[in-house]
């Protein structure tokens, strides 16, 4: 009898999960990678590719590895929804970034954390050390109004960035991908924002999007919130989306500059932070060409934490609260920055797609920044980049990867891109990666 009950029950289970239709469904992304300019891989970083960024104290060196990540990022998630009635629809989404050469979740933070980059490559990141870092949504959605989803979700901008980046956001080959700070708006932890409501939906030819972020401060409503809108269309062949940002007391991440007293004890830079964004795509034949621009512009912190807390990391502030003192403040002169990228896809045949893409990120100058090489508030510059990627479909699921991207930086924008270049190593402005890999999903 309790033989029969038990089955009953795991019966019951079994029917219940058919009919709320749950998932789950991955990326699994990894090959050989070289840098002229590297450093040693940490396995918990997203960007597996061992990157050019914050190599200054070794100089950089040339660094050949097996590499998670460069197409797109490792993911493990579950996905359900069920249908409620009149077209109503409710789901979810949790969703984990891992790295498969090492089987840990991807946390970027970890190289940064073991003493001002000396032992492994690490870099500001969003993923920093949740479980479910790039998604944990539930959702409303309905046929004729849209969909309002709460939680930890990506941004509207990063959203449209990844959308028309001809490289879709690539590790290893494009510089919005890697450098998720424009996807966030100004840092890389706001690219995915927690405790948000995000609301999206199409009404004719016309797209629209609103995103708002809770800060959860006490006695201070406004005080680490965020806010995004979005709208789009498609005309034909064309497709275009705008969108504006702003986040107060934003937090971009750095490494403590001796030894930490904690595994997890980091520094960090507290700004608000406004972006407005631009991106296009265009579909003739075999060719599809697509690109974009933001504008970001970093101010001093209107409501300053002093201390934050982010994943598994404990944040302390790095330079002066506020823009009070022009002597110690960073962001007297507002930080500014410009960003143009764009390119092609041809689809030669039915497997094998030819991608090159182009990115151009200029630095103006601002109060406190220190390049490292040059004077004290004055780290105007720029960083070019250039990529070509041939990516071969086995399948609808699998395909094989080759390409090559060169990273090269002029003037004091090496504050914010370190290639390597510091005070004992002036000429390392320019990177180099190769990389072929495998990727499959299920």
């Amino acid at each position: 009898m309790k033989k029969s009950l038990l089955a009953i029950a795991a019966l019951s289970a079994v029917a219940g999960v058919a009919r709320a239709d749950v998932s789950m469904y991955g990326v699994l992304d990894m090959g050989i990678a070289n840098l002229t300019s590297g450093q040693s891989q940490n396995p918990s970083m997203p960007a597996g590719v061992p990157t050019q960024i914050y190599t200054t104290n070794n100089g950089g060196k040339a660094v050949t590895t097996l590499a998670p990540n460069g197409m797109s990022q490792s993911v493990l998630g579950f996905k359900g929804s069920e249908d409620i009635d009149s077209g109503l629809k409710a789901g979810f989404i949790l969703e984990a970034g891992i790295n498969p050469t090492s089987g840990t979740i991807t946390d970027g933070l970890s190289g940064l954390s073991q003493g001002n980059f000396k032992t492994s490559t690490g870099a500001d990141t969003s993923r920093t050390g949740q479980l479910f870092n790039n998604r944990s949504t539930i959702y409303l959605s309905s046929k004729d109004w849209g969909t309002v989803s709460f939680g930890r979700q990506y941004t509207i901008s990063l959203d449209d960035i990844i959308k028309y980046d001809p490289l879709n956001g690539s590790y290893a080959f494009s510089v919005v991908g890697f450098y998720g700070s424009y996807g966030g708006g100004g840092w890389t932890e706001d690219a995915r924002l927690d405790n948000s409501v995000k609301y999206e939906a199409k009404f004719g030819g016309v797209r629209v999007g609103a995103m708002y972020q809770f800060g959860g401060v006490a006695g201070n409503n406004t005080a680490n919130s965020a806010g995004q809108l979005g709208i789009g269309t498609d005309l034909g062949n064309l497709s275009m989306d705008a969108y504006a940002t702003f986040k107060k007391d934003g937090l971009g991440s750095f490494p403590s500059t001796g030894s930490p007293t904690a595994s997890n004890s980091m520094l960090g830079i507290i700004s608000d932070n406004k972006a407005m964004g631009f991106g296009a795509s265009y579909k003739l034949s075999q060719f599809k060409f697509m690109g974009g621009a933001e504008h970001i512009v970093y101010s001093p912190p209107t409501d300053p934490a002093g201390a934050m807390t982010i994943g598994n990391y404990q944040f302390s502030q790095y330079g002066a609260i506020n823009g009070a003192n022009p002597a110690t403040s960073a962001y007297v002169q507002n930080k500014v920055v410009n960003i143009l990228y764009g390119g092609g896809i041809w689809s030669v045949n039915s497997r094998l797609d030819l991608i090159a893409s182009v990115y151009n990120v200029r630095n103006m100058d601002y109060t406190g920044c220190s390049n490292g090489i040059g004077d004290q508030g004055h780290c105007a510059g720029f960083l070019q980049s250039y990529a070509m990627v041939a990516d071969y479909h086995l399948s609808k699921r699998t395909d094989f990867y080759a390409g090559i991207s060169t990273q090269n930086i002029t003037g004091g924008v090496a504050t914010f891109y370190n290639i390597g270049a510091s005070a004992n190593n002036p000429e390392a402005t320019q990177n180099t990666t190769t990389m072929v890999g495998f990727r499959t999903r299920f």
